[in-house]
């Protein structure tokens, strides 16, 4: 019995000075190493935030400015590329929003957004306050016939 105790609390001493020493090395930054030379900066395994996210492009004529100041992307006129900076949206769905606005003549409201496959009422909700319908449709968008 005596002999159990005497390896658990050698046990314990050895994990606590290992513990001890990795702390010591360098507690501010996880992703430093420590060589014969010194305190070595490792790089991050994962890009930052900032690069992994998408980069808003300009804003050209094809978007409005509101009384806030904010910029509204035109459902009617705005292009692939400008469809994938909103949340949400990646390539694929902005073709078929594109491939709706083409085949029903272009957008009349926000809400016809939700009749693209793909868009539901989560994602919906998430971008209808960055979107626009303007009275004018382009990009060879056929007129609905009433």
């Amino acid at each position: 019995m005596k002999s159990l105790l005497l390896k658990l609390g050698l046990l314990i001493v050895a994990m606590g000075v290992s513990f001890g020493l990795m702390a010591k090395s360098h507690p501010e930054d996880p992703f430093a190493a420590v060589t014969d030379e010194g305190l070595v900066e490792m790089p991050p395994r994962t890009p930052a935030l900032h690069e992994r996210t998408p980069k808003i492009q300009e804003i050209d004529s094809q978007t409005r400015e509101t009384q806030q100041g904010q910029s509204l992307l035109d459902l009617n006129r705005a292009s692939a590329g400008e469809f994938e900076a909103l949340p949400g949206i990646g390539a694929v769905l902005a073709q078929r929003v594109i491939a709706f606005r083409t085949s029903a003549g272009g957008f009349r409201t926000i809400e016809d957004l939700r009749e693209v496959k793909g868009i539901g009422l989560k994602k919906f909700d998430r971008i209808k306050s960055l979107v626009t319908v303007s009275g004018s449709r382009s990009h060879g968008a056929k007129q609905r016939e009433l």
